[in-house]
């Protein structure tokens, strides 16, 4: 069997390692004291259990993971459970990068004011785009963008809230909420601008928990 080149190899594991939830997998699988089902990690990171699957094939096929088959109650197949065998990502030069990058970006935007960077986030928005059920569009490009996602109850008769938990992006968000949170905002307008559903973020509710307010049109 041929062996991967060094850079290339490098270059995929970075690559695997971009996405915030998949470090959070990582870490997650790091810190346990045996292996870890994909309904374990869905619990304790809020992911739903699709998005921890697809999260888990990608940490795998860049080596950074490994699956062992155990056997489940009754008859069926076997469960899958999951050990961490790659680096850490805490001690990866991943998240500096990606502060610097955001950073830079914020900047760059927030020249145009939150006008702008509401825009920036449409076009984010339209591109994700989606099918299906408002809340369903917004779970999914939440999860995609490295949130949390989650439901909440109803604050009135009409609107569902979802809950949008460890934004990636909270430590610029808290300096540069007139970027961040606007990019945001215009990211869920996008989202659902062909579903008939209005969409109102809310920065900040907690210490790192923001929320989505989503009401038909």
């Amino acid at each position: 069997m041929t062996e991967m080149p060094r850079d290339a190899e490098d270059q995929r594991i970075h690559h695997a390692l971009a996405v915030p939830s998949r470090r959070r997998l990582m870490a997650l699988l790091r810190e346990a004291d045996g292996l870890l089902g994909v309904g374990d990690m869905a619990a304790a990171t809020g992911l739903s259990i699709a998005t921890v699957r697809h999260h888990l094939t990608a940490l795998a096929e860049a080596g950074l993971v490994t699956a062992t088959a155990s056997a489940g109650p009754g008859r069926g197949r076997p469960r899958m459970r999951y050990a961490a065998t790659g680096p850490d990502p805490r001690e990866e030069p991943a998240d500096t990068a990606f502060r610097e990058l955001a950073q830079a970006l914020a900047e760059a935007v927030g020249g145009g004011g939150p006008g702008a960077s509401r825009e920036a986030g449409l076009g984010w928005g339209r591109r994700l785009g989606g099918s299906g059920p408002a809340a369903e569009r917004v779970f999914a490009a939440a999860a995609r963008m490295g949130f949390a996602p989650a439901d909440a109850p109803e604050p009135d008769p009409g609107t569902r809230r979802v809950l949008l938990r460890a934004c990636p992006y909270r430590e610029l968000a808290r300096t540069r909420p007139e970027v961040v949170c606007a990019v945001h905002q215009g990211v869920l307008e996008g989202l659902l601008e062909s579903s008939g559903t209005t969409v109102r973020l809310l920065p900040f509710i907690g210490p790192d928990l923001c929320a989505a307010d989503l009401r038909p049109a």
